[in-house]
């Protein structure tokens, strides 16, 4: 169900904000996001004992030159005692402009170290193959291959070394 707010309140902030304003937006959304790192401002923010408007004045005291507009947007989210989503919402509004800019951000997965030049090359390669400018960030893991995952699109590439075994190893037993 927060996956469907988040939306409504992300794509309420696209329609009624231009880009200038949705750049300035993503910068105090980020501050907030931060703090919500905090074990202390995250229990205020949720807590239903503190009043409304307090949670209100603690947000506002983060943030630097907002518009009443995005003071209001503010006011319905902790009206609804929505404060907690912003994190969200910060996501959410982020993967939405990137998509609306033909941008997209990608994750590699690798127990083994790949280096610049090959980010670089995947990066060109799947540019190309799907008409967006793509950014792929490196992910150590425990996959023995190589896993690249586009959520955005909708996209999972892999190579896995133990499925070329398995399949090398039912070839040769079928040729047997």
């Amino acid at each position: 169900m927060n996956n469907i707010v988040v939306k409504k309140y992300t794509n309420a902030l696209i329609e009624e904000f231009d880009k200038s304003e949705l750049k300035d937006i993503i910068k105090n959304l980020e501050l907030v996001t931060q703090a919500f790192k905090l074990n202390k401002f995250s229990a205020i923010v949720n807590s239903p004992v503190v009043a409304a408007q307090k949670k209100e004045e603690l947000v506002f005291s983060l943030l630097e030159n907002i518009s009443d507009k995005f003071r209001n947007f503010l006011r319905i989210l902790s009206q609804n005692k929505r404060l907690g989503l912003i994190p969200e919402i910060l996501a959410g509004l982020k993967t939405k402009l990137a998509s609306l800019n033909n941008e997209f951000i990608g994750k590699i997965y690798s127990k083994d170290e790949i280096n610049n030049s090959q980010i670089k090359a995947m990066q060109d390669s799947l540019s190309k193959k799907f008409g967006a400018n793509i950014t792929l960030e490196y992910v150590k893991s425990e996959y023995n291959g190589i896993k690249v995952d586009l959520d955005e699109l909708g996209v999972e590439i892999s190579f896995s070394v133990d499925r070329l075994k398995q399949d090398m190893s039912e070839y040769i037993l079928k040729a047997i």
